[in-house]
């Protein structure tokens, strides 16, 4: 799973640090909604340090039962947990981001969102990818290798592991109910899909980690968690992260579970069971649970014949994905464009594509994203002129008005391609 889709990890479940932690700092529902256990009152004994704590497998007992109460699923195998500190844990991440993400698709991603203007040219996403998680991840659960790891940078077993954990073993039920890789959430060209899939993966167990650290957790404890959640080197990645991988990164957590807690709303975690088989297809969906709850899919957009009848000499076709509401939002916002603005011009957005090409002036996009309507599509397109502006590329961007569609054509080649966009 990229953040293009090509590089976010297949393993699924690489919590952040910062915000896993802060989110459950945040008060949960405090009445169980329809079709969830009720919030266990006594909570378990913290694994603190002292003469006192119990061992770590009572402690990760106690977590998963009252996690199965919660959730209300079973697991059908049990995975021991692995506790790993911050130098393992990079090593893991680097030995996996390394066999998940091939070359081409690598190369791709990067050609891809420096063409936008979302990476500064010369990017290496990889390097990228590792800084940001080998600071920020606090535990995993990978669906291949079935296997699950609690990262304590301390080697302690406190709240925070506890808390990450209640999260983990959520995965691994969801895995084992639901079978994880059947979503596609690795899928190269389907960025937007694989984005909004993994916001259902992760806004769940936000839901269940913050219903469990209610629960469960003293005053004292949601004081360690707080002070964990502001570890300043895990910060401090994610600050010098570009806001591209910075936001994708976090979509799934904070607005994954705004959404999966709507489903609840509406009918518990029964609900949250049927998402699964029939999951968000878009982050349009995400965004706006409404959309989702009346089945409103995005357009199949195609990329129009630009040459017949193949690509010119010098041309290459590297590959298509679709980016979606969320990116093309956070594109605006790069751009200079006000966050509401960025906000108002990407809803109405009904579908997308885009193509990237190697051609004699370097590497040149083309994006179509089709529109709800004629205004809808006349804001994006004024406001993509502004982004283009902004982000200091070369390009145009074109309106037709009879789609409604805004083409936009990105690098030193765009104008070869303008001219054709209608036919």
């Amino acid at each position: 799973m990229p953040t293009s889709q090509a590089v976010l990890p297949r393993r699924l479940a690489a919590a952040l640090a910062a915000t896993l932690l802060l989110v459950a700092c945040s008060p949960a529902p405090t009445a169980a909604p329809t079709g969830t256990a009720p919030a266990q009152t006594q909570a378990p004994a913290s694994a603190t340090p002292g003469p006192s704590a119990p061992p770590a497998a009572e402690v990760y007992a106690a977590i998963r039962k009252d996690v199965e109460t919660i959730r209300g699923l079973q697991p059908t195998k049990s995975v021991d947990p692995v506790a790993i500190d911050g130098a393992q844990l990079l090593t893991n991440l680097t030995a996996e981001f390394d066999t998940e993400n091939k070359p081409a698709d690598l190369h791709f991603s990067e050609e891809m969102l420096i063409a936008l203007g979302l990476l500064p040219p010369a990017s290496s996403l990889r390097d990228l990818t590792l800084d940001l998680q080998g600071n920020n991840v606090a535990g995993y659960y990978s669906p291949d290798k079935d296997e699950l790891f609690v990262v304590s940078r301390s080697g302690k077993l406190g709240p925070a592991e506890e808390v990450t954990y209640s999260h983990e073993f959520t995965h691994q039920l969801q895995d084992q109910n639901f079978d994880l890789d059947k979503l596609g959430t690795d899928a190269v060209n389907q960025s937007d899909r694989a984005l909004a899939q993994l916001a259902l993966i992760e806004g769940d167990a936000v839901s269940v980690q913050n219903r469990w650290t209610t629960a469960n957790l003293t005053p004292e404890e949601m004081g360690q968690l707080l002070t964990a959640s502001l570890d300043p080197e895990a910060l401090a990645a994610l600050q010098r992260a570009p806001a591209y991988l910075r936001e994708t990164s976090l979509f799934p957590y904070l607005t994954g579970n705004p959404f999966v807690e709507s489903l609840i709303a509406g009918g518990g975690y029964q609900a949250v069971n049927a998402a699964f088989a029939k999951p968000p297809v878009s982050t349009e969906q995400v965004l706006h649970p409404e959309k989702y709850a009346a089945g409103e899919a995005p357009k199949v957009v195609k990329i129009p014949t630009l040459f017949d009848p193949g690509l010119p000499a010098g041309w290459k076709a590297l590959g298509q994905d679709t980016i979606g509401e969320f990116v093309l939002r956070l594109w605006l916002i790069q751009g200079g464009v006000a966050s509401t603005q960025a906000t108002t011009a990407a809803a109405g957005w009904a579908g997308d594509r885009l193509e990237l090409y190697q051609s004699p002036g370097g590497t040149t996009l083309l994006l179509v994203a089709e529109w709800d309507g004629l205004p809808d599509a006349s804001e994006f397109a004024a406001a993509a002129k502004v982004a283009l502006t902004g982000l200091g590329l070369k390009g145009s961007v074109v309106l037709n008005e009879g789609a409604p569609t805004v083409y936009v054509a990105l690098g030193d080649d765009a104008g070869v391609i303008e001219p054709r966009f209608f036919r």
